[in-house]
């Protein structure tokens, strides 16, 4: 039995649909459900020039950035005494797929020049040692890379929209 050109396209757009949404379902490991957002709370800088801000309750805050695999990457506006982990706590936690050996804090010293602290988050959590984990300084950029296999999964998913979109050039131009 032979399909009908119109009936081979209706199963081939059906199967291109499937896979796509399959592809979106299996890519989203990083969503998590029930968290509380984050409250960008009402701030006033200390001083001109100043780092420093200070909440509706007067207390001290710094802004730090933190970029990359965490659950929600921005600024945030943080007390004074936060430390990395405070930090990423509050920003949803590492993903699934963060390279937590090779955390980078990037801060601007008193002098101008750019640090960059290498922290290894997996040591900690392996130790408990205190003393592996910073404290930030207003305008710290915290970057949480992702592991190597996030590439490879990046790059596959990649390749196989690709191959979905060939395959469909075969089969409609192609293939008699």
């Amino acid at each position: 039995m032979r399909l009908q050109r119109s009936h081979l396209s209706t199963i081939i757009l059906a199967a291109i649909l499937v896979s796509l949404a399959s592809t979106a379902a299996f890519a989203q490991t990083d969503v998590r459900t029930g968290e509380v957002p984050y409250k960008i709370p009402q701030v006033t800088r200390v001083g001109e020039g100043s780092k420093y801000y200070l909440n509706e309750s007067n207390e001290l805050l710094i802004r730090v950035n933190i970029w990359g695999r965490v659950g929600r990457p921005g600024q945030y506006y943080v007390p004074a005494e936060t430390d990395l982990i405070s930090l990423m706590s509050l920003a949803g936690g590492p993903s699934a797929r963060s390279r937590l050996s090779d955390v980078r804090v990037v801060r601007e010293e008193d002098s101008g020049e750019q640090d960059v602290l290498n922290v290894n988050v997996r040591k900690y959590i392996k130790t408990g040692d205190k003393r592996l984990i910073p404290d930030l300084k207003p305008e710290d950029t915290v970057v949480v890379h992702g592991s190597g296999w996030q590439l490879v999964s990046d790059v596959a998913a990649v390749v196989g929209q690709f191959a979905i979109v060939a395959n469909v050039y075969y089969l409609f131009f192609l293939a008699k």
